[in-house]
Parts: C-alpha cells; sequence; structure tokens
C-alpha cells in the first residue's frame, strides 16, 4: 500500500540510499530531513520498501538538477528520488509509485514527468525502466565537479 514517509521509515531510506549512493546523492538524517520538508512528493510502498521523493517545479530550492530543468520547460513534476530496496527488485513498486506520482502531476495540472539517471556511472537498469514507462530522453549533461554525467528524460503527462 501506498502512503507517506513517516519518521519510522528515515533509517531504512538512509540504509537503502547508501547501498545505491553510486547513482544517488549521499543522504544523511538531516539532509533527508530538509528534503522532505521540501517535497511536493514524498510517498512510501510496503513499509518504505520503495520510496518517490519529487518537486514541483516551483519548490524553492536550488539544485543543479531543477536549475537545468527550469530552463528548459515552465512546469513539471520533477522526481528527485526512488530508491527500491535490493529485496524488492522485480515487485513493481518502482512503477506503482510512478503511476501515483503521475497521477498527482494530472491532479496538479502538471504537464510533464522529468527526472535524470547516471549515464556513468551508468544504471542500465534505471533507464531500462524509464523508457519502458514513456520517459523520452532528452541529453546526457557532463558534471565535472560531481564527476557524473546525466541523462535527463521527460514524459509528457
Amino acid at each position: 500500500m501506498i502512503g507517506p514517509i513517516l519518521k519510522s521509515h528515515h533509517a531504512k531510506i538512509l540504509r537503502m540510499n547508501e547501498e545505491f549512493v553510486h547513482w544517488l546523492s549521499p543522504l544523511d538524517k538531516d539532509e533527508l530531513d530538509e528534503l522532505l520538508a521540501l517535497a511536493h512528493y514524498k510517498k512510501q510502498i510496503h513499509e518504505a520498501d520503495g520510496v518517490l521523493i519529487g518537486y514541483a517545479h516551483d519548490v524553492d530550492y536550488d539544485h543543479k538538477n531543477l536549475k537545468w530543468l527550469r530552463v528548459r520547460f515552465e512546469a513539471f513534476y520533477y522526481i528527485d528520488r526512488i530508491i527500491v530496496d535490493a529485496k524488492a527488485h522485480g515487485k513493481g513498486y518502482g512503477r506503482k509509485l510512478y503511476t501515483d506520482f503521475e497521477d498527482e502531476a494530472r491532479r496538479r495540472g502538471l504537464p510533464r514527468l522529468v527526472c535524470e539517471v547516471n549515464t556513468k556511472p551508468n544504471n542500465p537498469n534505471s533507464h531500462a525502466f524509464h523508457e519502458y514507462l514513456g520517459f523520452n530522453a532528452l541529453v546526457d549533461v557532463d558534471y565535472p565537479d560531481y564527476n557524473a554525467t546525466l541523462r535527463y528524460y521527460e514524459k509528457p503527462v
């Protein structure tokens, strides 16, 4: 069942983030609290076996990905972080969270979903997942200060 992220889920979220940190930004307890305070969408499924944190385009958050997206799109719903526990892969939790997120974008009148996926280090399963869900690759952007290259994706709602 999809529901809100609760304080009782935070330790698990931090553990999962650390497990996949090579594809995610590092996150500590205070940073998680800050992200959740800003987030327009902050939900989990099956006791946080999967979590999705996202923002509307107008969130007061100065982040490189949002800056890049704001130059290109007037309105969007941004997927900041999706994490599914390794033991829950293949159970459809990511897909269910994305469907719920897309439904929320429609309710808010936002015309597109946007996100980014690492190409350096590469995350081939995430690329395949987003393409399967109908996301269109926009461009790869290199961020040498972060030793990362990201592929931005967009999906009209």
